[in-house]
Order: C-alpha cells, then sequence, then structure tokens
C-alpha cells in the first residue's frame, strides 16, 4: 500500500520517491508525476520550481528525518499546510492513478475548470436543441440564451480557457460541439474588436445557431468517413437555406441570428453560397462567423479526416485570398495567438514544443513545454519556457508542421497532468 505524504520542496533529498507537485500542471518542471528522485538536476529544478509543496511515497522511497522537539506543549491538529501526516493512496479519493492538481492559485487553472463543466452542459444543451429541430419541437431559446450568457461570463473572466477548451472534441460529437465552438470563439472575437457585452451575446447566439440546418442533412452523410460525392456535397450545401427556413418561422429567434444561419458559408470576393454575397454585403455578424467556423472545421478530428495544427491552420486561412474579410481575420489570430494552444512548434535546440498558454509578451511567443522523445520513446529534456522572457533557453525555428500529423493528440493533453506519450 502506497502512502502519500505533503512536505515542503525544501525538504526533498535525493532517495525520495517523487509523487507530484501541489500545484498546476503547467507549472511543473517534470512531465513524469512520480519517479525515485536519483538525479541532483532533477532536484534542483524541484528546489527552483518556486513550488511550496509536493507529495512523497514514504513506502517507496525516504521519508523526511523527523526532528523530536525539545518540549511539545501541545498536540497541533493538522491543517491543511502541514504535510506530517501519510496519506493512503488507497484511502484518499483520487490519489491512487494522478495526485490532485491545485488550481486555485492561478486564475487560469480555475477558469479552465469552469469552462469543462461548462462544455459538457453545453453539449447537452446543444444536443437536446437539434433533438427538437428533428422532431419539430420549437428551439428552446431560454436555455439558448443562458448557455450563451455562461460562454460570455467565461470569455471576458479569461477568453483563453473557454477557447481552447472547446477544441477538444470527439469527431462523433463535432455537430453539437462544433456550434458551442463557433458560439465561443464568436464571443472571443466579438470582445477583441471592441464589442460590448450585449453585443458579444449577440455574436455568442448567431454562432450557436449558425448550422441548426444540419439537423436537416441525412446523419449518414454528416458523419461518412469518405469524402462526399458531388450529389452529397450538393446536399450538404443546403443546410444554410434550410436552417433559414426552419429559424424565420419562429418569431423568438432574433433577425441577426436568422441571417448568419444563411450567410456563415459567403466569402468575401463573392464565390460564396448560397448567395453570392460580396465584400461590405455580407453583415459583420456573418463575416465573424465565417471565419470561426472554417478555423474549428480545420483543426477539428472529423470522421474523414484528423484536425490541422491551429498555427498552420491560421497560415492557411490567411493564404486563401478573397475568402475572409481580412480586418477581422487579423483580429481572429489577435484573438487566438499566432501560435494558438495546442500548436506544436520545432524549436532551435532541436526539441518540440507544445504551446500551452499565450504570454503577455507578445503574439509570436507563447509559452511552451519544451521536450524530446528518448529512442525508446520516453520524454526527455523537457521544461516550460516564457519565450517572451530575454533569458529563454530555446526559441522558435519554425511551426511543427509534419511532425504534427505524427504527433496528433497532443493538443488534447496540455492541460492534463499525466506524461505525454508518442502517438
Amino acid at each position: 500500500m502506497s502512502l502519500l505524504k505533503k512536505i515542503k520542496v525544501d525538504e526533498l533529498e535525493l532517495g525520495m520517491y517523487f509523487c507530484g507537485f501541489e500545484a498546476a500542471w503547467l507549472d511543473h518542471p517534470f512531465w513524469k508525476n512520480r519517479f525515485l528522485l536519483k538525479d541532483v538536476a532533477h532536484l534542483k529544478q524541484a528546489r527552483g520550481s518556486g513550488i511550496m509543496y509536493c507529495w512523497i511515497d514514504v513506502e517507496q522511497g525516504k521519508d523526511v528525518a523527523v526532528e523530536e522537539p525539545e518540549q511539545q506543549e501541545a498536540e497541533p491538529e493538522a491543517g491543511p499546510e502541514s504535510g506530517a501526516e501519510p496519506v493512503s493512496a488507497e484511502a484518499a479519493p483520487g490519489l491512487r492513478d494522478e495526485l490532485p492538481v491545485a488550481i486555485g492559485a492561478d486564475p487560469f487553472f480555475e477558469e479552465l475548470e469552469q469552462a469543462q463543466r461548462l462544455c459538457e452542459n453545453a453539449k447537452d444543451t446543444t444536443k437536446a436543441m437539434f433533438a427538437d429541430i428533428r422532431m419539430g419541437r420549437v428551439i428552446d431559446m431560454d436555455r439558448c440564451v443562458d448557455l450563451v450568457d455562461q460562454v460570455t461570463a467565461s470569455i471576458m473572466r479569461n477568453s483563453a480557457a473557454m477557447t481552447s477548451i472547446v477544441r477538444l472534441k470527439l469527431a462523433d460529437d463535432y455537430t453539437y460541439m462544433h456550434s458551442v465552438a463557433v458560439c465561443t470563439l464568436m464571443v472571443a472575437l466579438g470582445r477583441t474588436i471592441g464589442m460590448d457585452e450585449p453585443a458579444c451575446k449577440e455574436a455568442g447566439l448567431a454562432g450557436l445557431l449558425h448550422d441548426v440546418g444540419k439537423a436537416f442533412i441525412p446523419v449518414p452523410i454528416l458523419h461518412k468517413a469518405g469524402g462526399l460525392t458531388p450529389a452529397e456535397l450538393d446536399i450538404v450545401r443546403r443546410h444554410p437555406v434550410l436552417g433559414y427556413n426552419h429559424l424565420i418561422k419562429n418569431p423568438n429567434i432574433p433577425q441577426y441570428a436568422i441571417e448568419v444561419c444563411l450567410h456563415h458559408h459567403e466569402k468575401i470576393d463573392g464565390t460564396g453560397y448560397p448567395d453570392n454575397l460580396s465584400g461590405a454585403g455580407i453583415s459583420l455578424l456573418s463575416r465573424m462567423a465565417s471565419i470561426c467556423d472554417v478555423y474549428d472545421a480545420v483543426t477539428s478530428d472529423r470522421p474523414y479526416k484528423k484536425g490541422w495544427d491551429p498555427a498552420e491552420s491560421l497560415t492557411a486561412m490567411a493564404s486563401w485570398s478573397g475568402h475572409f474579410d481580412k480586418t477581422l481575420l487579423s483580429a481572429f489570430v489577435k484573438t487566438l495567438g499566432i501560435y494558438p494552444i495546442g500548436s506544436l512548434l520545432k524549436m532551435e535546440s532541436g526539441r518540440l514544443g507544445l504551446v500551452i498558454r499565450q504570454s503577455a509578451g507578445g503574439l509570436t511567443k507563447p509559452v511552451v513545454k519544451a521536450f524530446r522523445y528518448d529512442n525508446n520513446g520516453d520524454i526527455i529534456d523537457s521544461e516550460i519556457i516564457d519565450l517572451s522572457d530575454p533569458a529563454a533557453s530555446d526559441s522558435i525555428l519554425q511551426r511543427g508542421g509534419e511532425e504534427w500529423l505524427k504527433y496528433n493528440g497532443l493538443n488534447k493533453l496540455w492541460m492534463q497532468p499525466m506524461t505525454l506519450q508518442p502517438r
């Protein structure tokens, strides 16, 4: 039976069996949560991390030396700052396989936890919305508006958390979570371009409802694993009009949301559909939705393809002449960063770098977790680097490119307290 003890990081010694820090995983200097501490360099890394507490397993390694006090007047109660009492891993929920990740010290991680819960609720709301449409029932607008209010509140507190979480979707959930993602990205983009909170909520509601026409598309076509035939493609391209025809019957649906549903596939140069609108003839919200819709589509896993690297996707979108409003696309890049969270980079050191956060130092210098694989496929030579720091030990050589395809799936691990494994 493992016996875990919480101690101060300064008390760590060689020979102890390290079982994780009491801190957010992205702040850890190590990838592994559990290992025998026998390297002086690792000991120095831990003590220099700035983290106050960690856990050790006293059954598998050394314990802290206990000094007998000269006089003990009373037995103090063990509080949250006490590391004296060992805890059974079997008796403590969550400690058997993973140590708890303390996120309360960082507002970003607090928001990340809330965003995860919100996404689960959002998926349920969106599934119910699509089911209502398929059954010919009226959309529950109160539930939709409440969801948009919650998404907007999250974005206003910290836009990075929710915009990152909505990327982590299963291919089977794409239809539902895509609507939530576009809603989220619309709110975040609206905030970047200076919209007030009510206007951001309007953008979010339009994003949530933009793809309701897909409720009328046969599921086998939506989930087809291969490419669509010309006939099937024609059917899919009917979804803006099908959605419009459904929403226009409901007096509770705002006109701006109906318009976005109809025109989110229009292009600036007039080659989009269904009405071949161009330039200023496309509403602001529809131009925003076009960007958010495409970005989430190309970065998501689908039944017929793997998602693209986020940074590569923004670069590709910028190269598509006549597709997007350039000013809005620039604002979108500012919203997510040139290297959005989840992007894989090649570093000057030869390592890979997984973007885990944006930094205050600029769009081109995110916070990365740099690492390399050894011949056994194990993570080595890893560290967290804020590339905006003048003293940063590494720098970006180029975007990950083919490395993203090789290690596709790392985007799901940037926020998890576990060791990265190659795919």
